[in-house]
């Protein structure tokens, strides 16, 4: 069984890792197939094999936010081995996806019979805690264009494939999720993005974008935070 290197995976043995892959039940999504549901029991670990998930979570005025995009060798629902009873996030499959599932039970044998393999769970639970604080003090600080500059850039960073003309973002992705990633309007992210695809940054074609100046993106991204104004 083949999978993409995985920091779920960091420091167990090769005879390890082949238990523990042994274990795991493959699993084919459809895109926009939901893999789990905000508030269902955490019954299952997974780890993607390939293509994206797009996790969400409902705010309490019911507008759903995007999370994060969950790549080739990314882990999701690392709560269940931290004994949480249910999914804080949905997931969604955004193109055709293969995931490696372990249940409850199956996870909570391995991880006591490899240590390391929990430790490296809790870790990415912990990066990605942090990674939410980190967006949550840019939602309250940054203007909208640096927001959407450092979206951009971290998407290309996560797998981006190189192209003749600059590196592309290795899933789809509408307008409407990058405003609802950085929490814009979708108006205010498709002038930016016009903007900059005059001005030569980027390019995009239907649901692809294209990073074509990652320099002048990131000119944009360092640009000094300041308190935010209401979005038009």
């Amino acid at each position: 069984m083949t999978i993409p290197p995985s920091p779920v995976f960091a420091g167990l043995t090769e005879r390890d890792r082949r238990v523990v892959l042994a274990a795991a039940e493959p699993r084919v999504l459809k895109p926009r197939a939901v893999l789990a549901r905000e508030g269902d029991a955490a019954t299952t670990f997974s780890v993607v094999q390939l293509g994206h998930l797009k996790l969400t979570k409902v705010s309490e005025d019911g507008h759903e936010m995007i999370v994060r995009f969950v790549g080739p060798g990314e882990p999701f629902a690392g709560v269940v081995a931290a004994g949480q009873a249910t999914y804080p996030v949905s997931a969604i499959a955004i193109e055709p996806t293969r995931t490696l599932d372990w249940t409850r039970d199956v996870l909570l044998t391995l991880v006591t019979e490899f240590p390391r393999l929990k430790a490296n769970i809790v870790d990415q639970i912990t990066q990605h805690m942090t990674d939410a604080l980190t967006r949550v003090q840019e939602l309250t600080t940054d203007r909208v264009e640096v927001r959407l500059a450092r979206a951009l850039i971290r998407l290309a960073a996560h797998g981006g494939l190189q192209t003749p003309v600059g590196v592309e973002i290795a899933h789809p992705v509408t307008r409407q999720e990058l405003a609802d990633l950085i929490s814009a309007t979708l108006f205010t992210v498709s002038r930016l993005l016009a903007r900059w695809e005059q001005q030569g940054l980027v390019a995009t074609e239907r649901r692809h974008i294209v990073i074509a100046k990652p320099e002048g993106l990131a000119v944009l991204a360092r640009t000094s935070p300041r308190r935010r104004r209401p979005e038009h």
